[in-house]
């Protein structure tokens, strides 16, 4: 189906945009996860040391944020996910084939879909250092912009 990659091709701008979804939404869930744990471990802190009502305030409190806050990001992944699907049925209708034949070409084509690199101690902490470097240098910009 050399056709495939000549649509696919045709439609690239808006793989990129199908692409970015995804991978923008799974960070928002990785990031709602990471608020989840922290809010349950201070939770298990405070059953740990018996403050037993500080702990039921957190339940409704921070908890509750952090349940509210994954539950958003899901709903945003599983939009992106319906876009990647319309997308996919998109490139099957113009190939005028079933959307199980059109799916392996436009799956090869997102990076969303690649699997997860395992790093390394050394590139974990070297890929954190530059994503540091790039935050820093974003908010000073934007510091520089506002003053």
């Amino acid at each position: 189906m050399t056709d495939a990659n000549r649509v696919i091709d045709a439609k690239a701008g808006e793989l990129e945009t199908v692409d970015q979804a995804v991978m923008g939404q799974v960070v928002g869930v990785a990031q709602a996860i990471g608020d989840m744990r922290k809010a349950l471990d201070a939770l298990d802190g405070l059953l740990d040391d018996r403050q037993f009502e500080k702990a039921a305030a957190a339940g409704y409190q921070d908890i509750a944020a952090a349940f509210i806050f994954l539950q958003r990001t899901l709903g945003g992944l599983h939009s992106a996910e319906l876009d990647r699907h319309t997308f996919i049925s998109s490139v099957a209708k113009e190939l005028q084939c079933a959307y199980e034949d059109a799916e392996p070409f436009v799956a090869a084509r997102l990076q969303c879909l690649k699997p997860k690199p395992e790093l390394t101690e050394e590139e974990l902490a070297a890929a954190k250092a530059r994503f540091k470097e790039t935050l820093d240098s974003v908010s000073s910009k934007a510091g520089k912009e506002r003053g």
